[in-house]
C-alpha cells in the first residue's frame, strides 16, 4: 500500500563518506509552477484514523491511502480524528508530481522482503507448551458425564435455534440436561448451573 515509504526514500553521502537515508525527501515534486489541485473533506466519525477507508470512498481505492497521507503531511494515520479537514489531491495531476526514486539501491523486491526479517528476534520465536501438547493428546470420550457434549456439527447445519424467545437445539444435543424450546433464561440458568457443579 505504500510504495513511497522510508525505504524507498533515496539516499545521499554525509562528508564524512557514511552513506544515509534521506528522511526529508519529499514523494512530491512541488517545484515553481507545479501545483496540484485539490478539495477538502471533513472527516467523518466513521472515518477517523482510517485513511484507507477515506481513499476508498474518495478515489475507489484504498492503495492511495499514502497519497492523502503524503499531501497533508500527516506521519501518523492515528491523528486523523472526526471532523478534521484534510486535502484531497486529484489523483491524476498528483501520480504526476510523484517522485519515483526507488530504494537507491538494486536490491530486487525479494530480497527486500528477506531483508526485513533480519530485524526478527529469533529468540522470541514461540515455544510448544507441554501443557498444549498434553491437551491435543486427550481423549474426548474421558469427559465427565455431567458436561455439556461436544458441539460437533455437519457443516450448514445450526447447533442452536433461537426461535419465539425459546432456544431449539440441533440433533443429540438434548441427551444430557438440555430440553427442546427452554426460554432464554432457563436455558442461561441450566448453564450457569452446569458450570457450578464442576
Amino acid at each position: 500500500m505504500f510504495n513511497n515509504s522510508i525505504d524507498n526514500k533515496k539516499f545521499f553521502t554525509r562528508p564524512d563518506g557514511m552513506k544515509v537515508r534521506d528522511l526529508t525527501y519529499s514523494m512530491f515534486d512541488l517545484g515553481a509552477n507545479n501545483y496540484i489541485s485539490y478539495n477538502i473533506y471533513r472527516v467523518p466519525k466513521e472515518y477517523q484514523m482510517r485513511p484507507d477507508l477515506i481513499a476508498r470512498a474518495v478515489y475507489n481505492n484504498s492503495i492511495y491511502a499514502e497519497v492523502i497521507l503524503k499531501f497533508n503531511s500527516i506521519s501518523n494515520p492515528f491523528s486523523i480524528k472526526e471532523g478534521d479537514i484534510i486535502l484531497i489531491p486529484d489523483l491524476d495531476s498528483a501520480k504526476q508530481k510523484i517522485n519515483i526514486v526507488g530504494s537507491g539501491d538494486s536490491t530486487s523486491k525479494a530480497d527486500k522482503i528477506r531483508n526485513s526479517y533480519k530485524y526478527i528476534d529469533p529468540l522470541k520465536k514461540p515455544k510448544k507448551d507441554a501443557n498444549l501438547s498434553e491437551f491435543d493428546q486427550r481423549k474426548i470420550e474421558a469427559t465427565p458425564a455431567n458436561a455439556l457434549p461436544p458441539n460437533f456439527s455437519e457443516a450448514g447445519t445450526k447447533q442452536l435455534t433461537y426461535r419465539g424467545g425459546r432456544v431449539y437445539f440441533g440433533e443429540g444435543a438434548e441427551e444430557k440436561c438440555l430440553t427442546n424450546g427452554m426460554t432464554q433464561s432457563e436455558f442461561i440458568t441450566k448453564v450457569i448451573k452446569s458450570r457450578n457443579t464442576k
